[in-house]
């Protein structure tokens, strides 16, 4: 079912409210039209001494009424009782003395208006003459003159009074009302054109209307309605030849037509449809609803080009026409059960039409009512748009650092018979290499200093020092080592995907992982080992959604990893890991830091002679130090860019 339209801009709706509040609704008949005195006959811009006049040719006894709008700067003369006898026409548009257009019209049964656009605030004089009123703007000069009519008097007499659209005028304005009664923030369009005067218009937005029922037959309102839009509209049996009369009490002030009629059908339970040909038709809500009910059942298809056709099916499956009950005996006859309203509760009702999708030609079947075929059928090519494309640039920094440090003293003391470490190699009697420990007993007894067996790892630097104490060998060790690893890897992924899909780039290694479990009782039961192998990337993995918003700003779903695999004897392999999942809002071409991780680790081993090694400054004579420190710095940026806007209207971002 088509709803009658009921666009009216907010300004227009705003300065129509205030001149209805400032004049008031009028009710006129017919007859007033004919009872004028006057009569506008002619309408010129001439040249003068310097400045531009504006000459209005008039016949009869008329009033003079003049005042000023501004936004843009308009001067108003209001002709009264008075009719318009000059063919309506345009003005040409040409620039006369500060006078850019002039617009004219029957403002009301009974008062001919006259606009003069001027380009800016002007001194102007109105003088009654002989014949003519004629108003003299300053800042004239040397121009063409325009015209328009310069009819006789006597033809005007005899001319036709123009037909009138309804007897129901639009709000009449008070003459002397000026710019200090209507503020100019209330007048964002000219009078003519919010009053109906430009046909341009009136092909944006329905007239005005200030009207007022008592107790009138719903027929009576129908037929004034028509009678003002110069639609053709019919009401439906159950309107008109109903067994209860309905009679309608309403006042409405200046608002367009068809909101007002909309507004009086539904508050007394009927509604209004538009048919594809224009003409209107009123009827009950309860006939209106059940409408599809009773159609004949069409079929319609509709090919995509850029969205899948099963989820096109899928969204319209919601949207078909339900069967919710028995139907009035006829569309516009004696109304039985009505179905429910259409609601939560009207999906439990079974569903008439059907839409099925072929994915070999991208395309639809819509079964349904013709009444609501229109609906569905725009509503599914509202569905077919080219998405942007989104080219999305990522930059993964990854820095490892290490840093080993190691100093350390050992001592050894012993001779050939008696010795208690082996770190120098000794002989027996016999000339053969002496292992483990060997002390002499009896005698005085010397061993070896207990950090003799301590040592720095891939020591850099080793002194040996050797002296004799009696009958031993006193032997020191000195041990050094200082080392720096550094590793920088940079990736920088880059992808261009659709808006609202997920794209995935990888690059690296994929490891095979074997798992192994043993069959239950063992191969002599016959149940083998089950042996499983799987796939685990490693490397750089880019996972990104983007969203594009109406101010060209991108919404991104993203996750980032690297990682790598390290094989440990006796453990398998182990994947170290840096990831990170994240949303975040950037600008078209901005770059912005996704995610940052540092991580710092320090390991200290100290051994040597209790309290010896911890004396401070000295204590390092006597044991072994060894210290590493680890640094990781991991830094992702990300850029998005928009590369193809496709079908979007897209808003550039306000700063």
């Amino acid at each position: 079912m088509k709803a009658l339209r009921t666009g009216f801009p907010d300004a227009r709706a705003r300065l129509a409210r205030a001149l209805a509040c400032c004049a008031g609704a009028v009710l006129l008949s017919a007859s007033t039209l004919n009872a004028n005195d006057g009569a506008v006959i002619s309408l010129s811009v001439v040249p003068t001494s310097g400045k531009a006049q504006v000459v209005i040719g008039v016949d009869g006894k008329i009033k003079v009424r003049d005042f000023v709008l501004q936004n843009p700067d308009r001067i108003v003369v209001d002709i009264e009782n008075a009719t318009l006898g000059v063919p309506r026409g345009r003005y040409d548009g040409q620039a006369r003395g500060g006078v850019r257009e002039v617009r004219y019209g029957q403002f009301t049964p009974t008062v001919v208006r006259v606009v003069l656009v001027v380009d800016g605030p002007r001194a102007y004089e109105v003088v009654r003459d002989k014949g003519a009123v004629l108003v003299t703007i300053d800042g004239g000069g040397t121009f063409a003159a325009w015209r328009s009519g310069l009819s006789a008097p006597a033809d005007v007499a005899a001319a036709p009074a123009p037909a009138r659209e309804t007897p129901l005028v639009r709000p009449a304005i008070d003459p002397a009302v000026n710019a200090a009664v209507v503020p100019a923030s209330l007048v964002s369009n000219p009078v003519s054109e919010v009053l109906g005067l430009s046909a341009s218009y009136q092909q944006q937005g329905a007239q005005p209307i200030s009207i007022t029922f008592a107790d009138s037959p719903i027929t009576d309102v129908i037929a004034q309605f028509a009678a003002f839009s110069r639609r053709t509209i019919i009401p439906a049996r159950a309107v008109s030849g109903g067994q209860t009369p309905i009679n309608i009490t309403a006042e409405i002030k200046s608002q367009p037509w068809d909101v007002a009629f909309k507004v009086i059908l539904n508050a007394n339970g009927f509604d209004a449809e538009e048919l594809p040909n224009g003409i209107i038709i009123v009827n009950t809500l309860e006939a209106l609803k059940s409408r599809p009910t009773l159609e004949a059942l069409t079929t319609r298809t509709i090919r995509f080009n850029y969205t899948a056709a099963s989820a096109v099916a899928e969204a319209l499956r919601g949207r078909l026409t339900r069967d919710c009950g028995s139907a009035p005996a006829g569309v516009g006859g004696a109304a039985g059960a009505a179905p429910p309203a259409a609601g939560p509760q009207s999906l439990n009702c079974p569903v008439r039409g059907a839409v099925t999708a072929d994915t070999l030609t991208n395309s639809i079947s819509i079964t349904d009512a013709p009444s609501a075929m229109d609906d569905l059928t725009n509503y599914a090519r509202t569905l077919d748009i080219r998405q942007p494309q989104v080219n999305i640039k990522a930059k993964i920094i990854l820095v490892d650092r290490t840093q080993l440090e190691g100093l350390g003293l050992k001592y050894d003391i012993g001779s050939r018979n008696q010795h208690f470490n082996d770190v120098v190699s000794r002989t027996d009697s016999t000339g053969a290499a002496e292992t483990g420990n060997v002390i002499l007993l009896g005698g005085n007894t010397l061993s070896a200093i207990a950090n003799a067996s301590q040592n720095v790892p891939g020591s850099a630097l080793s002194l040996v020092y050797s002296a004799a104490l009696g009958a031993f060998d006193f032997t020191t060790f000195l041990e050094a080592l200082q080392e720096v690893n550094l590793l920088d890897v940079q990736a920088e992924p880059s992808v261009t995907t659709l808006n609202y899909r997920t794209a995935v780039l990888s690059a690296g290694t994929q490891v095979p992982i074997r798992t192994t479990e043993q069959g239950a009782g063992g191969n002599a039961s016959g149940a083998l080992p089950q042996v499983t192998v799987n796939f685990r990337q490693t490397g750089i993995v880019l996972n990104v959604t983007p969203f594009i918003t109406n101010n060209r700003q991108i919404k991104m779903r993203v996750a980032a990893e690297n990682s790598d695999v390290q094989f440990i004897s006796g453990e398998g392999a182990v994947f170290p890991t840096q990831k990170i999942e994240n949303e975040l809002l950037v600008a078209d071409g901005e770059t912005a830091v996704m995610g940052g991780l540092t991580q710092t680790s320090v390991r200290v081993t100290k051994s040597g002679i209790p309290l010896l090694v911890e004396l401070p400054l000295i204590g390092r004579l006597f044991g072994v130090t060894n210290r590493q420190e680890t640094k990781r710095d991991l830094l992702i940026l990300i850029t998005p860019h928009i590369v193809d806007e496709g079908d979007m209207s897209m808003t550039p971002r306000q700063p």
